[in-house]
């Protein structure tokens, strides 16, 4: 112990004698450990950890499966899941809920909540307790005596103000008065974390026989014996027993993943991969640290020499030299901890939604424990070649008077240039990586998103409960867009169930007059919205052919639909759809009176669905989204559409005013963030292979000065040096380079979720990032070059 604290001691007074070495390979090490910490912090977060109930790996989500429409996961009909959960013999229980919104009472302002309405059990199958109060009780779900509710930890602290005695007391959702009977623990999360309150998940009489109405989401618990493969197999013998009873369920199966796939989602293949973006750059800066090292240990010969001839073991050398490199690994790994703590916090900061469990991410003790086992592990990875080469050296070469190194040949240095070569190729795939994602977002965002989003206000409502007719809805939605459009600086104003980019409004199926009916689950199908006169234009959605919506189609009119151009190419491939006629189930045939320009609804990256739209004022439907295009900054005049809004209706609850711009950007913010790391990762990269680089050849220009000058005394000229010492730089690069290619080839397929449009071996990127590569390695190789042409050939030949 006493010889690792004069190891330690010794290793102190040699960094703070010369600064600028130590500081340097503190600089490197700090960059790739923290950027390496902080990534891995998130995956520690989002995939490593358990979910917060016990024996989560029993939980799974069960959905209906459509393969007729592209869909793994559907909801699910009342009456389907009664007989899953009535047949099954391989879950001990199953629950449904359903997601929703409610207008919170009772304060200054009606607040829109997020609720979710679930079964008696659903919390005993994810075996959760209140931390005050009762769960809900089987007959909870009985109409007439559901007014009860339990509201989460946070909206008892925002809301009630941490009440001990709220237990019993009123809540006012959606204008009834409901009683809390329990508080849930801060860390439940289910569905997500938006949920402030849950209440019983009720059913009518026509709900308990509407197979063809999907809305459920259905959760289980396995049994103790029983995997998700046998489950599947058990609930696929249901779904087939169904389909031969009931004909609309023809062509529904059924899919179950586990609870821990639903919570991640998709996001595993990119963490790993921003992973391994790290792990490149904690190398480059390993392998740069590796080249200061190695030239720190040529101008230490004389002091090795002199401890071995003082007969110090070559294990006692190295050991000396393991512990400055364990050193500088430490103190660059704290340094790195706290570059860490800045970046998830920028991070979290930047686009919190891209992110499953983003409030578990955080710099816990796993994650220090992996900092400080990757900086031992990067200390004993860059200081152990060094080490054993330094602790061989040529006594009678070392021991001489000046211990003569210039004549050394640029040539023996082949382990500098080995890490040199590894540098610029590891670089190259990185930098490769960012060119395809920085493409990709680019050609993402030059996809037309059929509408117009500049000068867009967003502002979602709900009408009170008085609107509970066709003509009242209609007469709020004329009043409401007429005085918005009274607002000084207002262009225009409509109304939409569905916002595009919001996920889209539910498909239906739906019949063609003239055309012989479809099977029930087969056969036309297509997304269904709602919208007020105004909508399109305010949009700046085309109108292709026929008429807009207007205040003549209301209650009593004709039916009246507008489809969009996909739909037409579809279904009317050959024909002019005006005038066409279509129906949904039973409902009343609708004439199509218009044709307007295809939207992304989903995402921008999504394919276009064929979309029909109802006007509101024919179904009595409240709720959605006002649109008001202005003429300037639509966030400058959004208190006074607030206000305008609820000068008809006082007490109705507006939440979620935004642009249009935020919402396409918040559309589009995962694959910012991708791009934005591995962007961020690649120019790590690159300034820490081009410094390396430099490095290698100012040493190499300073050890061969005698050599320069020998050169220059026998005639040649300066740009026959300058030749020669670049030349041997871009050597290294090009080397590095081919290999680079040869690597971004394999690994960038690994990359092909991540991108649109953009294939993982584009060549114009692979080309175009060699040549950027090979020209910041030409001014690295350059300036050191530059230098050696300077040498006088006379204090040349007498150095050393």
């Amino acid at each position: 112990m006493e010889t690792l604290f004069q190891d330690i001691r010794y290793a102190m007074r040699m960094m703070l004698k010369r600064p600028s070495f130590p500081i340097l390979a503190v600089i490197a090490l700090a960059l790739g450990i923290g950027a390496t910490t902080a990534i891995f912090s998130v995956i520690n977060a989002v995939l490593f950890k358990p979910l917060p109930y016990r024996e989560h790996d029993r939980l799974v989500q069960v959905w209906e499966k459509r393969p007729a429409l592209g869909r793994t996961r559907n909801v699910v009909s009342a009456p389907d899941f009664f007989d899953w959960k009535a047949q099954n013999n391989v879950f001990e229980d199953m629950a449904a809920y359903l997601r929703t919104e409610v207008t919170l009472g009772g304060g200054d302002t009606p607040e829109r909540i997020t609720a979710t309405a679930i079964s008696p059990d659903l919390f005993s199958i994810l075996r959760v307790q209140p931390r005050m109060g009762r769960m809900f009780q089987t007959e909870d779900d009985q109409v007439g005596r559901h007014r009860v509710a339990l509201i989460s930890d946070g909206l008892w602290k925002r809301q009630f103000g941490s009440d001990p005695n709220i237990v019993d007391k009123p809540i006012i959702l959606n204008s009834n008065t409901w009683t809390i009977v329990g508080v849930m623990p801060p860390e439940l999360v289910f569905p997500n974390r938006d949920v402030a309150v849950w209440v019983p998940l009720t059913y009518s009489e026509s709900d308990r026989g509407a197979r063809g109405s999907h809305y459920l989401e259905i959760i289980a618990r396995l049994r103790p014996d029983v995997t998700i493969d046998q489950a599947r197999q058990n609930m696929d013998g249901i779904a087939a027993t169904l389909e031969s009873q009931y004909q609309v369920n023809t062509g529904h199966g059924v899919n179950i993943f586990s609870l821990y796939e639903e919570a991640v989602g998709e996001i595993g293949p990119t963490l790993w991969i921003l992973f391994g973006a790290v792990l490149f750059v904690l190398l480059i800066a390993c392998a740069n640290v590796a080249n200061l090292l190695l030239a720190r240990a040529a101008s230490r010969q004389s002091e090795i020499a002199v401890r071995t001839a003082l007969g110090a073991g070559r294990w006692r050398i190295v050991r000396q030299l393991l512990t400055e490199s364990l050193l500088l690994s430490i103190i660059g790994g704290t340094l790195g901890v706290l570059l860490a703590m800045w970046g998830l916090d920028l991070l979290l900061s930047v686009s919190p939604d891209s992110i499953p469990r983003v409030h578990e991410i955080k710099l816990d003790l796993p994650a220090l424990a992996f900092t400080l086992l990757v900086s031992a592990g990067t200390g004993i990875v860059f200081g152990v070649v060094p080490a054993l080469q330094a602790s061989k050296p040529n006594l009678n070469e070392s021991l001489k008077e000046g211990g003569r190194t210039s004549g050394a040949s640029f040539r023996r240095n082949r382990v500098r240039g080995f890490f040199v070569i590894a540098e610029v190729a590891i670089c190259l795939v990185l930098l490769v990586g960012a060119g395809l994602m920085i493409r990709s977002f680019i050609r993402l965002m030059n996809v037309n998103p059929g509408f117009n989003p500049e000068n867009v206000l967003s502002v979602r409502f709900s009408p009170g409960r008085k609107y509970d007719s066709t003509q009242k809805v209609t007469s709020y939605f004329q009043e409401t867009l007429a005085r918005i459009s009274t607002v000084p600086g207002v262009e225009s104003a409509g109304a939409v169930l569905s916002l595009p980019l919001s996920g889209g409004a539910g498909s239906r199926y739906f019949g063609i007059e003239g055309r012989p009916p479809q099977p029930p689950g087969e056969g036309y199908n297509a997304n269904l919205n709602l919208t007020s006169p105004g909508y399109f234009t305010t949009m700046r959605i085309p109108l292709l052919g026929g008429r807009d919506f207007n205040d003549a189609d209301a209650e009593g009119a004709s039916e009246v639909a507008i489809i969009n151009q996909q739909m037409a190419r579809m279904f009317w491939p050959d024909e002019d759809p005006i005038g066409q006629r279509i129906r949904v189930g039973d409902g009343p045939w609708r004439r199509i009176v218009g044709i307007v320009g295809d939207l992304k609804y989903k995402a921008m990256d999504a394919d276009t669905r064929q979309e029909m739209y109802w006007p509101f004022y024919q179904t009595g439907a409240g709720g959605g989204a006002f649109v008001v295009r202005t003429r300037s900054d639509p966030k400058e005049l959004g208190a006074i559409v607030r206000k305008a809004i609820l000068e008809v209706e006082r007490d109705q609850p507006l939440s979620d005013i935004r642009t249009m711009e935020e919402i396409l950007s918040e559309s589009v913010a995962g694959r910012w963030l991708n791009t934005l790391l591995l962007a961020v990762f690649g120019g790590e990269a690159l300034i820490l292979a081009v410094v390396g680089l430099y490095g290698v050849m100012s040493y190499s220009v300073a050890q061969r000065t005698q050599e320069m000058g020998i050169r220059t005394a026998l005639g040649a000229t300066s740009r026959d040096v300058l030749k020669l010492i670049v030349g041997q730089g871009m050597l290294l690069t090009g080397a590095g380079i081919a290999i680079g290619i040869g690597g971004a080839f394999g690994l960038t397929r690994l990359m092909k979720s991540l991108l649109f449009d953009v294939k993982p071996t584009d060549p114009t990127t692979i080309a175009v990032i060699a040549l950027l590569l090979g020209g910041v390695a030409l001014l690295a190789c350059w300036i050191p070059a530059r230098r050696a042409t300077k040498v006088d050939p006379m204090i040349a030949l007498r150095y050393e």
